[in-house]
């Protein structure tokens, strides 16, 4: 049995839910009969528990319930097949609670399984620092630091940088991440897709830097040197804080999350707001709509996994494709209406993290190179 078999065997979910005596009997003789299933168990068991992470649990009554259907009142054992082409009573019953459980919220008046393409880009650029007319290039998720002295300093390798205010450009392509400390102490994770704007050291009176993407930064606290992160569209001003900052060129929605401190945000278009922690701030070009939010659903990308709440499947797929540099072609109309709640791990293996997807989303994804 594979990975998605197992996470789409009825037996497999409800042992999963509910750790009843006669499913852990069955699973564990069933593994003795056939060890050669076990890594494939095993990873399923993480990957299920990678999703589960609504409290809700079911009633003893429900328990009972599905134990009565699986257990006495089947006619033969579950058969599992790669393609299910109809959701028996009994599938339809554990994937409500299954939904309940993960926290996947989709209207089923289209049942049927259906097949997305991930177009995968071939194309595999590096990290690049851009600096005194001169490209350094480094592998992802490498932690640049620059030194007072202006020197950057890379494991143990030391590049001399302009020791001036002129910017030096980070470029962080699609596929990758990075983290930067500045000169100051201040710490960047910088997400896929963006670019960093910085000097090798600040001036007396004030600390700016640009960004175009996604970034994460905890700002080295200084009431004397202010802070300010620009986009193109507007400015957050600063003197010590945590906040999240998006502002893809392609979307017209940018946003900033405060998770500590206080911000004000001004627009290019002379908007303006200040912040408190736990608040979003979403920017258009004609106005900024300020809420209260969870910080880490906007923030979990710097820690190695994206955590949802009832976010439209059409965004999850968004922050995957960034991710991981691919495409999913055709969706549009798939996933209308259709949310997800729970957590992606960013896996380095682009298969596991669409094994899990497709648990969330029942659908089965099919990767092509462009």
């Amino acid at each position: 049995m594979t990975v998605k078999d197992f996470l789409e065997n009825d037996l497999f979910i409800f042992y999963m839910l509910t750790k009843d005596p006669d499913a852990i009997t069955y699973w564990d003789k069933y593994l003795k009969n056939h060890p050669e299933d076990k890594t494939n168990f095993e990873k399923a068991l993480a990957a299920f528990k990678t999703v589960k992470v609504n409290k809700k649990r079911m009633s003893l009554e429900e328990r009972k319930h599905l134990h009565n259907r699986i257990f006495i009142n089947k006619a033969k054992p579950i058969v599992v097949t790669r393609r299910r082409r109809k959701r028996s009573l009994l599938a339809a019953t554990v994937a409500v609670l299954v939904f309940m459980t993960i926290g996947i919220y989709t209207t089923l008046k289209h049942p049927k399984d259906f097949e997305v393409v991930v177009e995968e880009s071939t194309e595999r650029l590096p990290v690049r620092l851009i600096t005194n007319n001169k490209t350094y290039l480094f592998s992802d998720n490498e932690v640049l630091t620059v030194k007072e002295e202006g020197v950057l300093s890379l494991q143990g390798e030391h590049i001399e940088l302009n020791d001036t205010t002129t910017s030096i450009v980070l470029k962080v392509p699609y596929g990758k991440r990075s983290e930067l400390v500045l000169a100051d102490g201040s710490k960047l994770w910088i997400n896929s897709g963006s670019t960093v704007k910085f000097p090798s050291k600040f001036n007396d009176s004030s600390r700016n830097i640009f960004i175009e993407g996604e970034i994460f930064i905890d700002v080295s606290k200084n009431q004397w040197q202010p802070f300010t992160v620009s986009t193109s569209n507007f400015d957050v001003n600063v003197y010590g804080t945590a906040f999240n900052v998006k502002a893809y060129e392609d979307s017209e929605n940018q946003r900033v999350v405060l998770v500590e401190g206080a911000v004000s945000v001004i627009s290019h278009n002379d908007l303006s707001a200040s912040m408190m922690p736990n608040e979003s701030l979403e920017i258009t070009p004609s106005q900024m709509v300020k809420k209260t939010v969870d910080p880490r659903f906007y923030t979990s990308w710097k820690n190695g996994y994206l955590e949802f709440d009832e976010t439209p499947i059409e965004d999850v797929l968004l922050e995957l494709s960034r991710y991981y540099n691919v495409t999913f072609l055709e969706t549009q109309n798939e996933f209308v209406d259709k949310t997800c709640t729970g957590k992606i791990y960013l896996s380095s293996n682009l298969e596991d993290v669409l094994e899990t997807l497709s648990v969330l989303s029942s659908t089965s994804f099919k990767v092509k190179e462009k």
